[in-house]
């Protein structure tokens, strides 16, 4: 574009071309922790509650990966959802339920899943979306060999995992113990606080846009001691388009630290280990799977 010689044209011209550009660029970002793949896989299954769970000793998870399963006369699609366990250090894969291309068999319920008194096996129900079809339970060992077989119901001692280690910040959702004190506080619009329990802020964010008209936080999860506490913030502008979400961790005396990538879900191990349901590029295949961050 050609601009007038003039001082006063110019000042003119290039004013409201300033205020677009300034409207438009976020705040500078502090460097994100990249964070590693825990499983090769594009189908983990994020809105399973819980998204992840862990054996007694803590050396094994379990997640659940969903496929969909076509019908050959109709052509409707059918979701499968299946278990996976996964020991941590080692990494070693495990799917009881079969190869993650399964299609077939049966589908189970990730809320009804539960480690065994003894911490060496796993139930699971199968699920229907008929009301009365049979809901068998099956067990798993924990070990390189497991196989899902059909059992009888677990005992009352069967430890199941909390549907609320991560959730939405509705008080109703989560309970005060696992709320740990914090407090959700919006500030008009286009701010929100996170707050401890004796009522200091942890962190702030503002709105990375002048075009933004809601700022909240969508979900968190605190450590096992709550020294740390992971997060997501969501920002909509005016016109109702969201900016990709943003999750962070912080401790109670340092700065929040910006996780790479697009998360949706978080489970903490330990108070060093935090793992997340995330987006993986599409350069890596796309898809949903597991990462792991250290701190």
């Amino acid at each position: 574009m050609i601009l007038p010689n003039c001082r006063p044209c110019r000042r003119l011209l290039l004013a409201p071309a300033a205020l677009l550009f300034a409207a438009c660029t976020s705040s500078v970002e502090p460097p994100d922790r990249v964070g590693e793949w825990l499983v090769d896989l594009d189908s983990v299954y994020c809105s399973a509650l819980p998204v992840v769970s862990f054996s007694a000793d803590r050396d094994w998870m379990l997640f659940w990966t969903r496929h969909s399963h076509a019908d050959r006369d109709t052509g409707r699609r059918t979701p499968i959802t299946s278990p996976a366990l996964l020991e941590l250090d080692g990494r070693r894969l495990v799917l009881p339920a079969g190869p993650a291309e399964r299609a077939e068999g049966p589908s189970f319920s990730p809320s009804s899943a539960c480690w065994d008194d003894a911490g060496k096996g796993i139930f699971v129900r199968a699920s229907s979306l008929q009301r009365d079809a049979e809901r068998p339970w099956y067990r798993a060992g924990i070990g390189p060999d497991a196989e899902l077989v059909r059992a009888s119901a677990p005992p009352e001692s069967c430890r199941q995992p909390s549907e609320v280690e991560w959730q939405s910040h509705r008080d109703a959702v989560i309970p005060a113990d696992v709320r740990g004190g914090l407090e959700v506080v919006r500030d008009g619009c286009c701010a929100v606080e996170l707050r401890a329990a004796d009522g200091s802020v942890l962190v702030r964010h503002e709105a990375r846009s002048a075009q933004s008209d809601y700022v909240s936080v969508g979900m968190y999860a605190w450590s096992e001691s709550r020294t740390r506490l992971a997060y997501t913030v969501h920002e909509e502008t005016s016109w109702r388009f969201a900016r990709p979400t943003r999750s962070f961790v912080v401790d109670k005396s340092g700065q929040p630290e910006l996780l790479g990538g697009q998360t949706y879900a978080f489970a903490w191990r330990g108070d060093e280990e935090l793992i997340a349901c995330a987006d993986r590029p599409r350069a890596e295949g796309g898809g949903s799977s597991l990462k792991r961050w250290r701190f």
